[in-house]
């Protein structure tokens, strides 16, 4: 099975395990792939919904693989045994959702030798979670996608709790220190939520949090402030 796009992103970097897990499955494209390429010997494919990991099941049986790929139905990490798996996969949802996944489970969360985080929106909540927590952000990349643009993030937990700002987490520091090709029009994607979010607010209580439309809290004030760094970025690039 061929994956391109941000299943593909994901695909290309799971590292040789034994079992992985992948958490909202839906259609088990990922755990399909990675049993198929010998990239792990077995895989979970996990779901909080039952339409959802019907399709799956019927996929697996499909590809012949129901011997190698076991459906558990659950919320978050929960259907998983603690030290189960060797790396999980958390994608197609968004980041305050994979947030509240690891903090239900956080102790589960650090057992495993690999997470791979991939939300479609709001990837701070998650940066910021993994910083306060002590995961460590290994590496991002970019992938692009029916021309949306999703990061992957791959980290485990280490116990070294690195201060993270907020530019930090709204951008990500790992992809500020790539050379990834897809950096430059990402970067203008944030700029672009940015002024969205400031141009939204009212100018007369500029330093009250509020929830934009990524879930984040951020203050009008620092919004502008992390806006400001960013353009500055951009232009010097």
């Amino acid at each position: 099975m061929k994956l391109d796009g941000r299943l593909g992103m994901i695909a290309e970097n799971i590292p040789k395990c034994r079992i992985l897990a992948d958490v909202g499955t839906d259609h088990a494209f990922i755990p399909i792939h990675a049993v198929k390429a010998s990239i792990c010997e077995k895989a979970l494919a996990t779901d909080v919904r039952p339409g959802p990991l019907m399709n799956a099941e019927k996929n697996i049986v499909k590809h012949g693989l129901d011997r190698f790929i076991e459906t558990r139905l659950g919320d978050g990490l929960e259907p998983i045994h603690e030290s189960e798996c060797d790396v999980v996969v958390i994608a197609g949802m968004g980041g305050p959702m994979i947030r509240r996944i690891l903090e239900v489970s956080e102790e589960k969360a650090k057992k495993f030798s690999l997470l791979l985080l991939q939300p479609n929106n709001a990837s701070e909540a998650v940066r910021r979670w993994l910083y306060d927590n002590g995961f460590s952000i290994i590496e991002e990349k970019l992938a692009e996608d029916d021309r949306k643009l999703y990061c992957l993030i791959k980290t485990r937990w280490t116990g070294v709790y690195e201060k993270g700002d907020d530019f930090d987490c709204y951008i990500g520091k790992r992809l500020m220190e790539s050379n990834d090709p897809l950096l430059k029009p990402y970067l203008e994607k944030k700029l672009g939520e940015l002024n969205t979010i400031i141009n939204g607010r009212s100018k007369s209580d500029p330093g009250k949090p509020r929830r934009t439309g990524y879930d984040s809290y951020m203050d009008t004030r620092t919004c502008m402030e992390i806006r400001d760094r960013l353009t500055a970025l951009l232009y010097s690039r």
